[in-house]
């Protein structure tokens, strides 16, 4: 779907979603809900091919896959988050959203601990003793 349709369905829905706000709350924040969700698809698409392309660049010069698969899952964790903690703040529960973001921080340094760790020996092949 080109950018242009994309934006303006995003458009539409907020204008949608601001008319229906004052009278029916509920179905407001859902379409809100709905609109984020199709919205990331779109996003999804094009992540897709990239994450196939990176795949295809690590085969060919023959990267060690964890730190690929860890750079992955940061770059999934963080969208999530993202979208996860923006839907919150939409619905006015911006402590919930720091809560949200809090997790997806610590969740990035979890995963990334394969990768700082690979760091730590290579300093510490490197000092002589």
């Amino acid at each position: 779907m080109p950018i242009a349709q994309i934006i303006l369905i995003g458009i539409s829905a907020t204008l949608l979603i601001t008319l229906l706000k004052p009278y029916q709350p509920t179905i407001a924040f859902v379409l809100l809900i709905l609109t984020t969700v199709f919205l990331f698809y779109f996003i999804l698409m094009p992540l897709g091919e990239m994450i196939n392309l990176l795949r295809s660049l690590g085969d060919r010069f023959r990267l060690d896959f964890i730190y690929l698969e860890t750079i992955f899952q940061i770059i999934g964790i963080s969208y999530l988050t993202e979208l996860g903690a923006q839907l919150t703040k939409d619905a006015g529960l911006n402590s919930i959203a720091s809560k949200i973001e809090l997790v997806g921080k610590v969740s990035i340094l979890f995963v990334s601990l394969p990768i700082l760790m690979a760091i730590i020996e290579t300093i510490i092949h490197l000092i002589p003793y």
